[in-house]
């Protein structure tokens, strides 16, 4: 059975945090206030996704910050679940921000306060990796192993392995944000965004383009340009997946088109 298929028969938060562990093959680890801590990464689990991933972050940061407080080692990673989503972040993104200490910490973890929320927040938005766990199950049980493995999180390869589904996600997640973009399209624009490393597009002669109006990330495409209604989804796609692909794989991936 699938963790996502595990988490919607949990009814509560132990059953929440006995998936993720089976998941991710984790050996060495206490619960306890942090509800799940190892070694290399610590987890804030909740039995609902009603929460969002920066309050779940914001009550986890108040055991960093207790911790750097006291002297003792924090790990390398930082991960919130539930039972629709997980998100992922390096400690030293933030232990920059921790340093200044001008959190206002409630009076524990799940006590913030809306001023912390809201600083951390501010902060956290670009650092952390989020995925729905009914989609991006199989990516995030990989960065998560492989970030502790490596002590880095390494994002996804767009291979032929996985072509179909990178495509059909990325639809998901950016095509439909595009307006007034006729459904035949979205391949020949999925094309542009992924043989493209965010400046430079690897193949000159692709019939869309990859480009940015004011910074932000759009396309071109026989002559109309089509602009993301919501540039979130386009933000943690490419925080999940590499691009573009291996020079070995890009010739045969466009002539899957």
């Amino acid at each position: 059975m699938s963790l996502y298929n595990q988490l919607q028969s949990a009814r509560s938060e132990e059953d929440v945090k006995d998936a993720y562990i089976k998941a991710l093959n984790l050996k060495a680890y206490t619960k306890g206030l942090i509800d799940i801590q190892a070694k290399e990464i610590w987890f804030e689990a909740k039995d609902t996704g009603k929460h969002s991933s920066y309050a779940m972050f914001t009550q986890l940061l108040h055991y960093v910050q207790d911790a750097l407080n006291k002297g003792e080692a924090v790990p390398p990673f930082l991960a919130v679940i539930d039972t629709e989503k997980a998100a992922l972040m390096k400690t030293s993104d933030v232990l920059p921000f921790l340093a200044k200490k001008t959190v206002k910490w409630g009076k524990s973890a799940s006590q913030y306060t809306q001023e912390a929320l809201a600083e951390i927040s501010a902060h956290i938005g670009t650092h952390f990796v989020s995925f729905k766990l009914s989609t991006h199950e199989d990516e995030f049980i990989a960065t998560v192993k492989t970030a502790i493995k490596s002590g880095d999180i390494i994002r996804s390869q767009i291979t032929p392995d996985n072509l179909k589904q990178v495509f059909d996600k990325w639809v998901a997640m950016i095509g439909q944000e595009l307006s007034g973009v006729a459904v035949e399209d979205y391949a020949l624009l999925f094309f542009a965004d992924i043989m493209n490393d965010g400046t430079v597009s690897t193949h000159k002669e692709l019939p869309a383009k990859l480009i940015h109006i004011d910074g932000a990330p759009a396309f071109m495409l026989a002559g109309n340009v089509y602009e993301l209604g919501n540039k979130e989804g386009y933000r943690r796609f490419w925080a999940i997946y590499h691009r573009p692909p291996k020079a070995e794989y890009r010739n045969y991936l466009l002539e899957r088109r």
